[in-house]
């Protein structure tokens, strides 16, 4: 079971180019600096936070964010609401995937969901962070494989395009052990659902 996400924003002063959001969940395992959305691309969560129109900058350590916009800049306020609300709505991405990943892996379902993870993290999640969208491995039953399409790929019509093209190609060539590739996506939840009838 997960701890309850709780979010402790700092009081800044009104001349203060950094603001710090003190969490009970971790963020980054070690120093994250990210002032560009291309610098971000391997972190969901950073590549949101970045894109926030005034920030300047994003520093994620351990269990603090530190949001860096210039001195003479936009309002702290508004940024720091959409900032709170990026990283609920990130963490509750993330129980919700945890939730339903149910049941414990074996030693070796574990190291292939890891490999899978990291080959999505660096081959294709920096083109579709792009459009807005993560892909994230949810479960490894055997030889069996279940990925999770998020953000701007979840109800896409693109979504089927991008997992026969791009994810089952990907993974045929560097972990050929896996035998049947699903998409366990509830695409009709997406912000646009393609398959929503």
């Amino acid at each position: 079971m997960t701890d309850e996400l709780n979010i402790h924003v700092e009081p800044w002063e009104s001349d203060s180019d950094t603001c710090v959001l003190r969490l009970n969940r971790v963020v980054a395992t070690s120093p994250e600096y990210f002032s560009t959305a291309e610098e971000a691309a391997d972190s969901p969560l950073g590549k949101k936070l970045v894109a926030i129109q005034g920030l300047e900058a994003v520093l994620m350590q351990d269990k603090v964010i530190t949001l860096l916009k210039p001195v003479d800049g936009s309002d702290w306020q508004p940024m720091v609401d959409q900032a709170t609300a990026v990283v609920e709505q990130h963490f509750a991405d993330l129980d919700k995937v945890i939730a339903e990943r149910s049941r414990d892996m074996n030693e070796e379902e574990k190291a292939l969901f890891i490999e899978i993870q990291n080959l999505l993290n660096s081959d294709l999640n920096p083109m579709v962070a792009a459009h807005g969208g993560f892909i994230e491995v949810v479960d490894v039953k055997d030889q069996d494989l279940f990925i999770h399409m998020g953000g701007g790929c979840q109800g896409c019509g693109m979504a089927a395009v991008t997992l026969r093209q791009g994810v089952e190609t990907l993974i045929r060539q560097k972990v050929p052990s896996i035998q049947n590739i699903h998409d366990a996506t509830d695409h009709k939840a997406g912000e646009n659902p393609y398959y929503a009838s």
